[in-house]
């Protein structure tokens, strides 16, 4: 009996870790992503105080310009997606006004079916991934 409760008691504490992994990501400030990995340093390399709160500065101003290139380059990209958009759009424009009423209608449908194999397609990269974000303890 009592190996039994054992057994129980150890299954649910292992499916409770599992379980408990599998949280969202909580997006964290700058002050506390260099904090945390200035407590990791510390940790791992037995840092004074001082050198901590040098190493917190040090990262706090790698991840605000990491932070602001990253902003800057959403931006690009986003511009440039606009731009293919409309180029897009143009060139169907194009091709429709070539078409017959028949052929613009089969066309049509061919898109839509390709519009729904790639948002199932989306679906599935997004339903399995296994991506695990990095730890201050791995640095990976």
């Amino acid at each position: 009996m009592r190996k039994l409760l054992f057994t129980v008691a150890f299954a649910v504490l292992g499916f409770t870790a599992s379980y408990a992994q599998k949280s969202e990501r909580v997006k964290l400030s700058a002050e506390e992503r260099a904090e945390k990995s200035a407590t990791a340093l510390q940790t791992k390399l037995s840092l004074n105080t001082e050198q901590k709160a040098k190493i917190k500065q040090l990262e706090l101003d790698r991840i605000k310009k990491h932070d602001g290139v990253r902003q800057k380059d959403e931006a690009a990209m986003k511009a440039r997606f606009e731009e293919r958009k409309s180029e897009m759009k143009a060139h169907q424009e194009k091709i429709d006004a070539v078409l017959t009423p028949e052929q613009k209608t089969k066309l049509a449908a061919s898109r839509e079916e390709m519009k729904g194999k790639m948002k199932e397609r989306m679906k599935e990269r997004k339903g399995g991934r296994t991506h695990k974000a990095p730890t201050a303890e791995t640095g990976k």
